[in-house]
């Protein structure tokens, strides 16, 4: 299979703009061509809108953006070259300033989160709303996206969106909206939990706890006792309302806000996480609480 070209700057179609204002300088991104271009007419109808790059990777994104200057990067979630992290720190890192609108790579019919494969053997019901965990765009406006929209969204709140962003404004869609809530509000369900945030310590601990490490290996990684590691264990799921690790590192892993530490979160809606109270808990097993 031939090596795929990178893509090139367009050149933009310079129409005469309805208002005196000056037109919304925009990059598109989107690792399907087809979407891409479809994306494209979309907003090269709209009178104050120019598109002046594509993108099919994230190195074509940097590579775009730090050459056009664009006033919006509408990116799509899951493009290749994003493997080894999040997107959206990454693109905020590389290129300072940057306003992105993050949309959804998939339906929620093909979300892997909100529908897995074995959800067919119990119901064959879809999930329209991510009750199982923070769901990608949530996690990117957690990130510092400025705006979030879905694929099933209509195309003028896509247009929204965009003006919004060039303005300096945020804007997300309802969905993204109602599942965030205040830096430091991690807690469980009423009547279960402490509502207490994480200490330092503890977000370390919670992490290595949702990539399924002993308490013995998360001594070592921390060079910590694992008596203390055990300690730790236990106030993460006092505070959480959970009963044991496996659940904690279940819901640590569908929920990767609950760890994610102040100092990496950005300002205003950034600097936010998805409460523990708008997710669906485990069922409380009937064994003691186990650390």
């Amino acid at each position: 299979m031939p090596e795929r070209r990178p893509l090139k700057p367009k050149t933009p179609i310079r129409r005469a703009s309805k208002t005196s204002s000056p037109l919304i300088r925009i990059v598109v991104a989107d690792h399907h061509a087809i979407d891409r271009g479809g994306m494209v007419g979309l907003l090269e109808n709209e009178s104050d809108f120019i598109v002046v790059g594509e993108a099919a990777t994230l190195d074509d994104v940097v590579v775009q953006c730090r050459a056009l200057k664009p006033d919006v990067l509408v990116f799509t979630m899951n493009l290749p070259g994003q493997e080894a992290g999040a997107a959206v720190p990454y693109l905020r890192q590389q290129i300072p300033g940057i306003k992105i609108l993050a949309m959804s790579d998939r339906g929620t019919h093909n979300c892997m989160v909100l529908n897995p494969p074995t959800r067919s053997r119990g119901t064959d019901q879809p999930v329209e709303f991510c009750e199982l965990g923070t769901d990608c765009l949530a996690l990117a406006a957690a990130q510092g996206a400025r705006a979030t929209l879905r694929r099933n969204a209509d195309p003028e709140d896509l247009f929204r969106g965009i003006r919004a962003v060039a303005a300096g404004q945020s804007w997300y869609d309802p969905q993204t909206t109602s599942g965030i809530v205040p830096l430091g509000e991690i807690g469980g369900t009423p009547g279960r939990g402490t509502g207490e945030p994480l200490s330092e310590r503890e977000l370390d601990v919670a992490a290595l706890l949702a990539e399924g490490l002993s308490n013995k290996e998360i001594s070592t990684a921390l060079d910590i006792s694992e008596p203390t590691v055990k300690k730790h264990v236990g106030h993460i799921l006092d505070k959480l309302g959970l009963q044991d690790r496996l659940q904690a590192g279940l819901f640590i892993a569908r929920n990767p806000l609950v760890i994610s530490k102040p100092e990496n979160a950005g300002s205003g809606i950034e600097a936010r996480r998805i409460s523990a109270a708008k997710v669906s808990k485990p069922a409380k097993p009937s064994a003691s609480r186990r650390a």
